[in-house]
């Protein structure tokens, strides 16, 4: 298991999202990446959010469809 964390470079709360390493995730993380300006958002995977406090706080998501659309909305 790891966590997709979507930080706004311009400041705010993070999202995340628990998923298995695999197709899924990279196919999500493309689509975001192609839909969204590179400039504003940070994607990372990582294996514990908690040690990543400078990422915090997170606001964590049940589906990755509601986490592309939860971050489509708060960085586009």
């Amino acid at each position: 298991m790891c966590y997709l964390i979507a930080k706004n470079n311009k400041g705010g709360s993070s999202l995340a999202i628990q998923m298995m390493h695999g197709k899924e995730l990279a196919k999500l993380k493309q689509k975001l990446l192609s839909d969204l300006p590179g400039e504003e958002i940070q994607l990372l995977t990582v294996s514990r959010p908690s040690a990543y406090t400078e990422y915090e706080p997170f606001c964590f998501m049940d589906t990755p469809d509601h986490f592309a659309q939860e971050v489509k909305n708060s960085f586009s």
